[in-house]
């Protein structure tokens, strides 16, 4: 005899938060100002004979999102069946402007945002857990899941002024939830309104809406009972006003999903793209991992438009491993992007990824035909606010312990450093030598790249175009030379938002300095010997020129 499993799916939950509350929704609030009433007077023989009156408002733009139940999301379920179509739920949208919407879902089961279990009546053993439903692998084995459909709404709405019937103006469907899909775990755009859509009608009811309906596979073997699940629904409004979207929500918009490592769960560096970047409020910082070896790194949307990495790169070279452009910044060295290009780091020459022990390796002069990686081990050196040496760390928990947050702390690690033929991802860089020439592929996680430097043109120099923006150097270019700090400048870029440390460098395999400067490479050629860089300690230099063979260390920005 079969069993018989009662599935609820309880009404889903519309979640609507105002910018007072919730940063990332209505970042500004459009006023609609009424024009000034003026009063006159008859004429006297008062010197003062007129007088005014001036009355100005202002309406504040607003958002709701409501939900109608059409069809209850309750149904039983025989064991061994997959049901559709169980219930429908219709969101209705409303916004007093056109400047569009986005829609974002989460599952919500026990109200807890991210649990996307049908939690079973039994115990959390048995919970159903989300998934798509492939009715050609079907068996009497397969897993129980379920899933969510949306719809977008049809139908007429009444013009409000002349109480005509027109056409609605439903939010699209986007990321594969026009048909049955996963419960997200994190809030991604299920539904998007574009901004400049008519929004008049939506003063009625039947105005701008979707239906949420879902779907469930039931076991054979899933123990009768009863399961109850949730959605959550959150509006994001005005969808092109992008003052207050995190990178979370950048990344979610985009239908990103995040990984979970042993240190948390994060997006991915190599899932970021320019459109993610443009989205994000300045100065809004999160932590990415680079899928290469799963190490979380800090980067922060600056004040030039560019996305930085504000934490040094800590890549280790693998020399048994082939990079390609799934994971590593290739293919830009051709006409059009190349998706088939590759790296093998060149295993015949060089030192790849030692302890810097102190002393010198002998075939270290050799600047362009191999690439290499110096790791100075855990080391964090932690800005003195001044211009005497940063205080250094050699583990994270000593840095804690003196009194800094954890945040600050991984701000400040050293990082590796690397020559530039390994910057730029080669194993003979000697090819590339004319002036002011760019290096396209680099070592940073694919959609990251080096900055450009460049001598003369401020415009294409992003290391003195962010620091000049920052206030903290005098100009953005200056040859060769020192441009300055300006008042603060050198504390100014070693703390928040931009960390540049002042870890040293590699001459020799020997570290030099570290704690009293700091140097980066940049994509920029300056001879066949040669690459420029930032260099600072007590001056700065947005384009110095140094010999390739030197450990620099990285900071990579957003292509």
């Amino acid at each position: 005899m079969s069993h018989r499993v009662k599935q609820s799916l309880v009404k889903s939950r519309i979640d609507f938060f105002y910018y007072a509350f919730r940063n990332i929704l209505l970042a500004s609030i459009p006023l609609l100002i009424i024009s000034a009433l003026t009063l006159s007077f008859p004429h006297s023989s008062a010197d003062n004979n007129t007088s005014s009156d001036s009355l100005s408002i202002s309406i504040s733009s607003a958002c709701t999102l409501s939900s109608s139940i059409d069809r209850a999301h309750t149904v039983n379920v025989n064991a061994g069946t997959h049901a559709v179509d169980i219930g429908s739920t219709r969101v209705n949208a409303y916004c007093n402007d056109n400047n569009g919407y986005s829609i974002y879902a989460i599952g919500n089961s026990n109200n807890v945002d991210g649990n996307t279990d049908l939690i079973s009546s039994i115990n959390d053993n048995y919970n159903i857990k989300t998934g798509i439903y492939d009715e050609g692998s079907s068996s009497s084995l397969t897993p129980s899941s379920w899933g969510m459909k949306l719809a977008p709404g049809t139908g007429t709405g009444l013009n409000p002024e002349t109480g005509a019937s027109i056409a609605i103006t439903p939010p699209t469907i986007v990321n594969n939830y026009d048909n049955y899909n996963v419960v997200p775990n994190n809030y991604t755009l299920v539904a998007s309104r574009a901004s400049g859509t008519n929004m008049t009608i939506d003063t009625d009811i039947t105005g701008s809406y979707f239906t949420t309906t879902y779907d469930v596979y039931a076991s054979s073997v899933q123990p009768a009972g009863t399961y109850n699940g949730k959605v959550k629904y959150l509006m994001v409004h005005p969808i092109s006003d992008h003052t207050t979207i995190t990178f979370e929500d950048a990344f979610a918009r985009a239908g990103k999903q995040p990984i979970a490592i042993s240190s948390g769960t994060y997006y991915k560096m190599q899932d970021m793209t320019s459109d993610i970047c443009s989205q994000v409020a300045y100065d809004t910082t999160t932590e990415l991992v680079d899928i290469r070896d799963n190490k979380p790194y800090y980067v922060t949307k600056l004040k030039d438009n560019h996305c930085w990495m504000t934490q040094n790169l800590d890549f280790d070279i693998d020399t048994t491993k082939t990079y390609t452009h799934n994971d590593t910044d290739l293919g830009w060295d051709t006409a059009n992007f190349d998706a088939n290009a590759t790296w093998t780091p060149d295993t015949t020459n060089g030192k790849y990824n030692l302890q810097i022990t102190g002393t010198a390796v002998s075939n270290w002069s050799n600047q362009n035909n191999y690439p290499y990686s110096a790791d100075p081990g855990d080391v964090y050196y932690y800005t003195s606010n001044s211009s005497d040496n940063d205080i250094k760390y050699t583990s994270l928990s000593d840095c804690t312990l003196a009194g800094h947050t954890a945040g600050e702390c991984k701000h400040y690690h050293a990082g590796n450093y690397y020559n530039w033929t390994a910057a730029i991802a080669s194993n003979n860089s000697s090819g590339i030598s004319a002036d002011k020439a760019r290096a396209d592929n680099s070592i940073c996680p694919r959609g990251w790249r080096l900055p450009n430097t460049d001598t003369v043109d401020s415009n294409y120099n992003e290391f003195g175009r962010l620091l000049y923006g920052y206030n903290i150097t005098n100009n953005k270019a200056n040859g060769t030379n020192s441009v300055g700090f300006k008042t603060g400048g050198l504390n100014a870029i070693r703390i928040s938002p931009l960390y540049f440390t002042r870890s040293g460098f590699i001459d020799g395999w020997q570290l030099v300095i570290p704690g009293s400067a700091g140097y980066y490479w940049s994509n920029t050629i300056n001879s066949s010997t040669n690459a420029y860089d930032l260099g600072f300690g007590s001056n700065i230099y947005p384009a110095r020129s140094d010999f390739r063979n030197l450990g620099w260390s990285i900071r990579c920005l957003a292509r």
